[in-house]
């Protein structure tokens, strides 16, 4: 094998670099990135069963010997300066700032490429003079003497006045030594352009990360060609597409370990309490250009015909494969997620941009309570189908406090850049972040989440939205649950009565005596305005209307501002039952100076004063078991003021065995 150079790099740069990406699984996706810059269609990751090496390999057009050393190996240049802002399919580049290689430095060992392509290698150069040329300072190798016979060389005279060639018995190349010498006749400047023919022949590539960093700690990088070697092989036939294989030998324990932990015990909600191998499949399919994984959900699909561009290219499929089982990945979002929330049409909110050069497009979605797994908390946003760092909120949850800060666990979302946060201008070197003095990213964070100290924007909307159905869902709760208390004392009430007339002791026959009663005195009461307990009108802004027979207590319709309440069920039912006599509970707005209620047994009607001064000292349930229980006692005692006491004791300190709600 020969050696590699690669100078000009400064220590603290590869330091520097070879410690952006973390954890692993950012640093991988390098790879991935890497294969579809090479418009690579399937991408397979092997992982040994001991999880000591890391394989991909893709069908992509594959590199040259020479495309390997100037581009995947170049750091700081970047495949997009050398090769085009867009691959030969088509694509945008992903790549960008030319530190690929070094994304896996602290992660293994050693870096093994094999790689080949069709393609001709070309370079051009002006030479100040007819000096000899030592071919391999100018290719950074030395080329196998073997394959010396694909060089072609072509060299002008680039003096003054018109260029003339320089005839090829003036100059021969010496294969033993790697040099292209000229005879005495070839003076002055020249211009070379050489040529080598690629096809049917790979190579094999080592990058030594130990011995780099190791150079790295002492600063000797003018021996950087003592970290990185290089191998010709030919081959017999290379018809089909270049294939690249990429394997990271020799993982570091801490990277194993992460890769081999266990499923943490117990019920697992989010990603990070999975298994390493489950984890490092979810964060790749996360950050990779690959589809997104599909959904028969109604809310689900109207967020994924938000995020999926027709136009987009993607890889057609990243597998991998472990002990035997192999996954194909697809992208995850929260929507299409088994145990997701349902997503409503309210609080599925699009985005859409176009402005200052940004365009941009997908969702933010609110749910009703918060969202597990963690992870998908806060808004993804790809450039060229790669999530740039994790979800977040651009800095939102920094200028929310309260219940605002706290609906943001119940937010998610995901926003493909479609041009505009160009990969170079816009976003650090491990494309964690973006810079924040780009005008396009301005731009986005202003529709997202506005300017200045306040929240607004699309993200204000989602909040909103989410505190909306907080509330209603809160108000509902209060109004069937205070429903559900009051029906709760009546039947309390009734179970008293049953069983203090059950027993046959005297108490009891003041009770019986009352049930078969048909005549009372009544003062007016019955006159007095009701009381009103069908809810209130509105909640949230929703009308609330009065619903029967529903398959649920209670319907919410967002779409036309609607709360059916179903009042027919046993909750919202008056009724008092005194043994085997029912009597109607009418609530009444009496006034101050009116009676705390009043017994009509001729019309079977229980009246209630709920503006009683006493109202004013208790809660609705503790003046309607006051209230009943008092003027049961007072009826059935018929002025004897010690059984009149003991009775609404009795039917007061009454429980039934159910807990109160």
């Amino acid at each position: 094998m020969n050696g590699i150079t690669l100078g000009g790099i400064d220590p603290s740069i590869v330091r520097e670099l070879s410690g952006v990406y973390k954890p692993f699984v950012k640093a991988f996706k390098e790879l991935v990135s890497n294969a579809y810059d090479a418009d690579a269609d399937h991408v397979h990751v092997r992982i040994t069963d001991d999880f000591s090496s890391i394989i991909v390999e893709d069908d992509g057009t594959g590199m040259t010997p020479f495309e390997f050393r100037n581009d995947f190996t170049r750091i700081g240049g970047g495949s997009r300066r050398w090769l085009g802002e867009r691959t030969r399919k088509g694509r945008l580049r992903i790549g960008s700032k030319g530190i690929g290689f070094l994304a896996l430095a602290r992660y293994c060992s050693t870096l093994e490429v094999v790689s080949g392509a069709n393609r001709p290698f070309r370079l051009e150069q002006s030479l100040p003079d007819a000096r000899p040329v030592e071919l391999d300072q100018i290719l950074g190798f030395a080329v196998p003497a073997g394959f010396f016979r694909r060089f072609t060389f072509t060299l002008h005279r680039s003096g003054r006045g018109a260029s003339s060639p320089v005839k090829r018995s003036q100059y021969k190349v010496d294969a033993k030594t790697r040099t292209l010498r000229f005879e005495k006749s070839v003076s002055g400047p020249l211009h070379l352009a050489l040529s080598f023919d690629c096809r049917n022949m790979g190579f094999r590539a080592f990058l030594n990360f130990d011995r780099l960093l190791e150079l790295a700690d002492k600063a000797d990088l003018d021996k950087l060609s003592d970290f990185a070697t290089i191998e010709f092989f030919q081959e017999k036939h290379r018809k089909r597409r270049g294939r690249t294989q990429i394997v990271a030998h020799e993982l570091k324990s801490f990277v194993k370990r992460e890769l081999q932990s266990e499923r943490r015990k117990g019920y697992v909600r989010n990603i990070a309490s999975r298994c390493g191998l489950d984890a490092f499949r979810w964060h790749l399919a996360r950050s990779t250009p690959i589809r997104y994984a599909r959904s028969t959900g109604t809310g689900a699909k109207k967020a994924l015909a938000l995020v999926t561009n027709r136009k987009e290219l993607r890889l057609a499929e990243l597998r991998i494969t472990h002990a035997g089982q192999t996954t194909t990945l697809e992208r995850p979002i929260y929507p299409v997620e088994p145990e997701a929330l349902p997503l409503h049409d309210d609080i599925l909110i699009p985005v859409a941009i176009n402005e200052a050069g940004l365009r941009a497009a997908g969702f933010i979605a609110g749910y009703e309570s918060v969202i597990f797994p963690a992870e998908y908390r806060g808004v993804v946003i790809r450039v060229r189908g790669v999530a740039i760092g994790d979800p977040s909120f651009l800095g939102a949850e920094h200028l929310l406090t309260g219940a605002n800060k706290a609906a943001l666990s119940q937010i998610t979302g995901e926003i493909n850049v479609l041009s505009g946060l160009d990969a170079v201008d816009a976003l650090n070197p491990g494309r964690e972040s973006f810079y924040e003095e780009s005008e396009q990213f301005k731009t986005l964070r202003r529709n997202l989440i506005g300017d200045g100290e306040t929240v607004s924007g699309v993200l204000a909307s989602a909040i909103s939205a989410v505190l909306r159905r907080s509330q209603v869902r809160s108000s509902l709760k209060d109004v069937i649950g205070r429903a559900c208390l009051r029906r709760r004392v009546l039947d309390d009430i009734a179970a008293a009565v049953a069983e203090l007339i059950a027993t046959g002791a005297p108490i009891g026959q003041s009770l019986r005596t009352l049930t078969k009663r048909k005549h009372s005195q009544t003062n007016g009461l019955a006159d007095a305005p009701d009381w009103d307990f069908s809810g209130p009108p509105r909640i949230g802004g929703l009308k609330v209307l009065d619903a029967a027979h529903l398959a649920e207590p209670v319907e919410i319709d967002y779409k036309n501002q609607v709360i059916r309440l179903d009042m027919a069920r046993h909750e919202w039912d008056w009724t008092l039952v005194l043994f085997n006599r029912r009597l109607q509970v009418a609530n009444k707005r009496g006034g101050p100076m009116q009676p705390l209620g009043e017994l009509n047994l001729k019309e079977d009607t229980f009246f209630l004063n709920w503006e009683h001064p006493i109202r004013s000292q208790m809660d609705e349930r503790a003046f309607l078991r006051t209230a009943v229980a008092w003027i049961l006692a007072r009826e059935a005692a018929a002025g004897d003021a010690d059984q009149m006491m003991e009775l609404a004791l009795r039917l007061l300190s009454f429980r039934s065995g159910v807990a109160d709600g």
